[in-house]
C-alpha cells in the first residue's frame, strides 16, 4: 500500500508568503539611518528627552541624556521630522535621504525668544506627557512661571501633578502614588540624592539655575532603574552656554542666587557651569522667615530676635525664667559642572553638588529663680541646640557613540548624606541653706543623634538599535552602601546604635519592540545584596497600543526591591527625627508590585490621560523608641504590608496664550501591621482620598500671569481621646492616656490658591524678570497638625496652621 502523501498546511503557507513578500518589498525600498543632536538655539545646550517623529510614518525616537538620537531604517527619498521639547517651540525639519546624510544639528528656540524667519509650530506645553505609561516631564523654564515663595521650586511644581502629593501639606517632599519620600529614586546627573529639601522640608534642595530637564516615572519604570519601589525623579544638570559667557543673579525675600556659565576656549569644545544659592536669614531677618520658621519647627515662641519668657509670663513671680531666644538658620546649595567633547563621538562630564542646612536654637536663661524643696537661690540655664544636615555628591560620566546605532555610558558617582542633632542643657543653681553659705551645684543633660550615609556607585549602560523595530538596552550596576545611626544620652548612655555596610550588584536587559501600532518594552533586572545574601529577579513589562493617531492605550507591570530605607521616628515628643539604614537579615528589603492601565487622547490643543494603578507593598517598616513588648525587631521596629490604589485624570490645554491643566486623583493607601492597631488595617499617613490640582498660565506680551489651586482630603492622624489617673497605695498617681485607633481621625480638608504676575524686560546685553507672587491668596487657615494639652480637663486641642496670606517679590537678571 503506497504511503500517504503529506500536503503543506495552507494555514502556515499563506503567512510565510505574505512575510516573504513584505521583506522583498522592504528590501527594494531605500532605508537610511537619521542621526542628530537637539540643542538650544541660544546657548547651544543639548536637550535630553526631546521628541523626534517622522511625519506620515510610525517612526520616532527621543534624545539621550546628551541630546543625541537615531532613527533607524527610514524608508523613502525624503521625510519631514517634527522635533519638540518642553519649554521650546516645536520645529519641522526636512531631510533629503538621497544624499549622504551627516549628523543633524537641530536648534530649538526657547519660548521667550522671538527670531524672524524661523518656522515654529505653536506654543509648547507646560507638561510633557510621553507615550509610555506613567511618564511625565517638566522644564525649569515652565516652573519659573508658576507661583511660589522665593525662587522657583522643582518639587513643589511636581506636587501639582496627579498622583504626586505633599504628605504634610507644607512640605516639599514627594509622596508618589501612596509611596513615601525615601521610596523615590532621586538622581541628579546620575548621583543619588538622599535629602531633597531645605528649611525642614519647606523648599526643595535643587536650584533651577543648574537644572535643564526633569523626567519623572510615577510607576512601572523600566529595568534600567532599580533600588526603589515607588518612582524615579531624574534631573539632568545644565552643561553650560556653548556660545558666550552668561551671568544670572536673583533675589527674593529669603535667599539670593547666582549662576555663571560659558565656553572654555583653551580646552577645546568644552563648557562650564557654576551655580550657588544661599539664604540670608541668619543675618537679615524678616516676617516671612519668622512665619516659615514657626510653622516648619513647631516653635511658637522662636523666630524673632529679642527676649522671650519661658515657664510663665508677666506676674508669674518666682516661677519665671527669662531667656534670650534668637534662632539662627541658613541653607545653601552649590553646583558645578564641566562638560567636554574630545571628539564627535565622545562626551565627558564632571558634576558636583553640595547642600547644607544649619539651625542654631541655643538659648541662655538667667535672672530667674527656682523654688526647690529645702533650698532657694538664683539659677542660670544654658541650652545648646544645633541641627545640621546636608548632601555632598559628585559624578563622572563618559558617553561614547561607537557608531550610529550603538552607544555606551560609563558613570562613577559618589553621594554622602549626614545629619547631626546635638542638644545639651547646663544649669547652675545657687543653694542658700539657712545654716551655711551659698552652695553652687551644676546639672548637665545632653542628647545627640548622628546619621551618615555613604553611597559609591559604578555603572555602565549600553543601547543598541539593531533593527528599525528593536532597541536593546543592557547594563551593570554596582553600589557600596554604608549607613550608620547613633543616638546617645550624656555621652555615656547609648540609646540605639546600628551600622550597616553592603554591596549591591545589579544587571539588567530590556528590548523595545515596535510592530505596527504596538510598542512593547520587556526587560528583567537581577539584584544581589551581600548583606541579605539574596538574589532577586525583577521582571518589567510595558506596552503602548495606538488605536488611532490621537488615541492610545498604555499599560505597565513590574516588581521592585529597595535595599536602603529611611526610618522615621514618629514619636511626637521626640521630634520626628529620621535616619537611613540598609537592609540585612534583620531588616528585609521592601518589595513592591506595580500594575498600571491607562488611555491617552490627544489633539493639537488638548491632552487627556486617564490611568489606574494598583501597588502591592511588602516589608514596610515603622519605628518607635518607646519599648513595646513583641516588636518585630530590637523593640523598636515593626514590619507590615500595604496597598495603594488610585485612578488619575489629567487634562491639559497645550497651545495658545492660555495654557494649563486640571488633575484629579481618587486614591487610597492602607497599611496592615500585625503588631500595631490590633492587627487591623489603617490608612497610611499619606493617604488622601481626593486630590484636585489646577494650574494656569496666561501670556500677554511681556507679562505673564499664573495661578494654581489645590484641594486635598485632610491627612489621617492618631489622637489622644481621654486621660485618667490611678492612685497607688503610696499616695502617688499614675496617668494613662487612651488614644484612638491608628490614623482613625482626619484633619480638615486642605485647599489653597496661589497667584503670580511677572514682567519680562530686555536690553541689548541683559534681560530681567521682575514679579510678585502671592501664597495662599484667600488666607485659608489650613491645618497642618494638631497639638494636645493633656494637663487640662477636657483635653485642649490646638490647630497648627500653615502660612496664611503671604506676598513675596522676586527679581532675576541675566547678563
Amino acid at each position: 500500500m503506497p504511503a500517504a502523501r503529506q500536503s503543506f498546511p495552507r494555514g502556515i503557507l499563506l503567512p510565510l508568503l505574505f512575510a516573504a513578500a513584505t521583506l522583498v518589498s522592504y528590501g527594494q525600498q531605500r532605508a537610511t539611518d537619521i542621526t542628530g543632536v537637539v540643542q538650544d538655539a541660544v546657548t547651544g545646550e543639548t536637550l535630553p528627552h526631546a521628541n523626534i517623529t517622522v511625519q506620515d510614518l510610525k517612526l520616532g525616537s527621543s534624545t539621550s541624556a546628551h541630546g543625541y538620537f537615531v532613527i533607524a531604517d527610514v524608508p523613502g527619498d525624503s521625510c519631514t521630522l517634527l522635533v519638540s521639547f518642553i519649554g521650546y517651540r516645536a520645529k519641522r525639519v526636512s531631510v533629503d535621504l538621497t544624499q549622504p546624510l551627516p549628523r543633524l544639528e537641530i536648534l530649538l528656540e526657547p519660548t521667550s525668544i522671538q527670531v524672524a524667519g524661523v518656522t515654529v509650530l505653536g506654543t509648547p506645553t507646560l507638561v510633557d506627557v510621553p507615550r509610555a505609561a506613567s511618564q511625565i516631564g517638566m522644564s525649569p523654564r515652565t516652573i519659573a512661571a508658576l507661583p511660589g515663595i522665593g525662587q522657583p521650586d522643582i518639587f513643589r511644581a511636581l506636587q501639582l501633578l496627579p498622583g504626586i502629593n505633599a504628605g504634610s501639606s507644607g512640605s516639599s517632599e514627594l509622596y508618589v502614588r501612596g509611596g513615601t519620600p525615601d521610596q523615590n529614586l532621586v538622581l541628579f546627573d546620575g548621583m543619588t540624592i538622599y535629602h531633597v529639601d531645605h528649611f525642614f522640608g519647606f523648599f526643595s534642595a535643587f536650584n533651577t539655575d543648574a537644572v535643564k530637564d526633569i523626567h519623572v516615572s510615577t510607576g512601572g519604570f523600566p529595568a534600567e532603574f532599580g533600588g526603589r519601589v515607588s518612582s524615579v525623579i531624574n534631573l539632568t544638570g545644565k552643561s553650560g552656554n556653548r556660545n558666550e559667557t552668561q551671568l544670572a543673579a536673583g533675589l527674593n525675600l529669603l535667599s539670593a542666587n547666582a549662576a555663571l556659565e560659558g565656553p572654555i576656549p583653551w580646552l577645546g569644545n568644552a563648557t562650564y557651569l557654576i551655580a550657588a544659592r544661599r539664604s540670608y536669614t541668619d543675618f537679615i531677618r524678616s516676617g516671612l522667615y519668622d512665619d516659615i520658621y514657626r510653622f516648619a519647627t513647631g516653635d511658637r515662641e522662636g523666630g524673632s530676635a529679642g527676649s522671650a519668657v519661658r515657664g510663665g509670663g508677666p506676674g508669674s513671680g518666682r516661677n519665671a525664667m527669662t531667656g534670650s531666644v534668637v534662632p539662627l538658620f541658613y541653607f545653601y546649595d552649590f553646583n558645578a559642572k564641566l562638560t567636554a567633547e574630545p571628539s564627535a563621538r565622545d562626551v565627558v562630564s564632571l558634576s558636583l553638588y553640595s547642600g547644607k542646612d544649619d539651625l542654631d536654637k541655643s538659648q541662655n536663661f538667667s535672672s530667674g529663680t527656682f523654688v526647690l524643696p529645702g533650698a532657694d537661690g538664683q539659677a542660670s540655664l544654658s541650652v545648646q541646640d544645633f541641627s545640621r544636615w546636608g548632601n555632598l555628591g559628585a559624578s563622572a560620566r563618559w558617553m561614547r557613540q561607537w557608531d550610529e546605532r550603538f552607544s555606551t555610558t560609563l558613570l562613577a558617582a559618589s553621594s554622602d548624606f549626614y545629619s547631626n542633632f546635638d542638644r545639651s542643657t547646663n544649669a547652675n543653681l545657687l543653694f542658700a541653706p539657712s545654716d551655711s553659705a551659698g552652695l553652687r551645684r551644676g546639672l548637665a543633660v545632653a542628647s545627640k543623634e548622628d546619621n551618615a550615609v555613604r553611597d559609591r556607585t559604578l555603572r555602565i549602560d549600553a543601547q543598541w538599535q539593531f533593527a528599525q523595530a528593536h532597541t536593546a538596552s543592557f547594563g551593570l550596576w554596582s553600589s557600596n552602601f554604608h549607613a550608620d545611626y547613633r543616638a546617645s544620652l550624656n555621652d555615656s548612655t547609648e540609646l540605639f546604635h546600628r551600622g550597616s555596610r553592603t554591596w549591591l550588584h545589579a544587571v539588567y536587559a530590556q528590548d523595545r519592540w515596535v510592530w505596527r501600532d504596538l510598542e512593547l518594552t520587556a526587560g528583567v533586572r537581577a539584584s544581589y545584596s551581600d548583606a541579605t545574601t539574596s538574589l532577586t529577579g525583577e521582571p518589567r513589562l510595558a506596552a503602548v497600543y495606538a488605536v488611532t493617531d490621537g488615541v492610545s492605550l498604555t499599560g505597565a507591570w513590574g516588581t521592585y526591591h529597595q535595599f536602603v530605607n529611611r526610618i522615621v521616628n514618629e514619636n511626637v515628643l521626640e521630634g520626628s527625627r529620621e535616619f537611613w539604614l540598609t537592609a540585612d537579615d534583620d531588616l528585609p528589603p521592601t518589595f513592591a508590585e506595580h500594575r498600571i492601565l491607562g488611555v491617552k487622547l490627544e489633539s493639537a490643543d488638548l491632552l487627556l490621560r486617564v490611568e489606574a494603578y494598583d501597588k502591592r507593598l511588602e516589608h514596610l517598616i515603622q519605628y518607635s523608641r518607646r519599648f513595646r513588648e513583641g516588636a518585630d525587631f530590637a523593640n523598636f521596629f515593626f514590619f507590615g504590608n500595604g496597598t495603594a490604589r488610585g485612578l488619575e485624570f489629567f487634562l491639559q490645554k497645550k497651545a495658545g496664550d492660555l495654557t494649563g491643566w486640571i488633575g484629579y486623583t481618587l486614591a487610597g493607601v492602607e497599611y496592615t501591621f500585625p503588631k500595631l492597631n490590633g492587627g487591623l488595617a489603617f490608612p497610611a499617613d499619606q493617604d488622601h482620598r481626593h486630590d484636585v490640582k489646577t494650574a494656569a498660565k496666561y501670556t500677554l506680551g511681556d507679562w505673564t500671569f499664573s495661578a494654581t489651586w489645590v484641594f486635598a482630603t485632610g491627612n489621617a492622624y492618631t489622637a489622644p481621646e481621654s486621660q485618667y489617673f490611678i492612685r497607688l497605695l503610696n499616695g502617688q498617681s499614675l496617668g494613662y492616656i487612651h488614644i484612638s485607633g491608628k490614623n482613625a481621625n482626619r484633619l480638615p480638608d486642605f485647599h489653597q490658591l496661589d497667584l503670580s504676575v511677572s514682567k519680562h524686560f530686555s536690553w541689548s546685553s541683559a534681560r530681567a524678570d521682575i514679579g510678585l507672587s502671592i501664597f495662599n491668596a484667600y488666607n485659608r487657615r489650613n491645618v497642618s497638625y494638631r497639638e494636645y494639652t493633656l494637663t487640662t480637663t477636657p483635653i485642649t486641642i490646638t490647630d497648627v496652621t500653615l502660612l496664611g496670606f503671604t506676598p513675596t517679590v522676586f527679581v532675576q537678571m541675566y547678563f
